[in-house]
Formats: C-alpha cells, sequence, structure tokens
C-alpha cells in the first residue's frame, strides 16, 4: 500500500466534477449544490471548458439582487484554481495550507473539467490509511 508521502493527486482527486453552464442562473446552482450536497461546481462556457467555480463562498455575492436573474458567470470566482493529475499530494496540500485553499480542480490538457481534488479527499485518505476504516 502506497504511503500518503507517494501519493498523487490522481489517486485521491474524484474523478469527473459537476459542471453548470456560465449562463445558469444562481438560484439553479444553489439547487445543484444543495440537492448533490456538494460545496462547489465548476463554471464552464459554451464550449465546456472551465472558465471559473463558485462555492459556497460564493453564492453571498448575488445577495440583494433576485438571485433569478443573476447568472453564475456574474458571480463565480475565476480563473479555476487547478492542479496537475501527476503532482504529489504532499507538495499540494502544502500549497493549500499557503493559499487559504481547499479545492483544486483537475482539467485536461485542453481545459476540460477531469476532476476535483478536496481537502476532505486528502483527510479521507489518511483515515483510511491509518485507521483502516
Amino acid at each position: 500500500m502506497k504511503r500518503i508521502e507517494d501519493k498523487t493527486v490522481n489517486d485521491l482527486m474524484t474523478h469527473g466534477v459537476v459542471t453548470v453552464p456560465e449562463s445558469r442562473k444562481v438560484i439553479d446552482v444553489i439547487r445543484i449544490l444543495r440537492e448533490g450536497h456538494i460545496h462547489g461546481v465548476m463554471i464552464v462556457n459554451n464550449e465546456g471548458k472551465a472558465v471559473g467555480v463558485i462555492s459556497e463562498i460564493d453564492l453571498p455575492k448575488a445577495f440583494g439582487r433576485d438571485l433569478n436573474d443573476v447568472t453564475a458567470k456574474e458571480i463565480m470566482s475565476s480563473p479555476v484554481k487547478t492542479v496537475g493529475i501527476d503532482e504529489k499530494i504532499v507538495d499540494v496540500t502544502k500549497t493549500m495550507i499557503a493559499k487559504n485553499i481547499d479545492r483544486l480542480f483537475v482539467l485536461y490538457d485542453n481545459g476540460f473539467p477531469r476532476g476535483v481534488l478536496s481537502i476532505t479527499d486528502v483527510i479521507n485518505e489518511v483515515v483510511s490509511s491509518y485507521f483502516h476504516e
């Protein structure tokens, strides 16, 4: 079994990511987050390429406005914070801590979404490796 120090992003990331078109209304994004029990979605352009992210922390940007009128593009955080699929988890987590980031997205070379690595993925791996749950 690989030690956490030997693992890469590919070993721990969640393959696949929930995407939302940049033209989607914020009220729909809120529904997706709530119903999917997730904390963030990737925003994609008409070609399907990643252009931003909306996480729970972005939602207040729409407060005071009609959530049926505000688009994902208007409140998304951009650019997408990404990580390479072959990077070592130890190095990635140091970056996450230093920059106060709880999730990084993995893209294919052409800019299309591939997956996501969250700090929760790392913690779950540590728990399963050390506590054999």
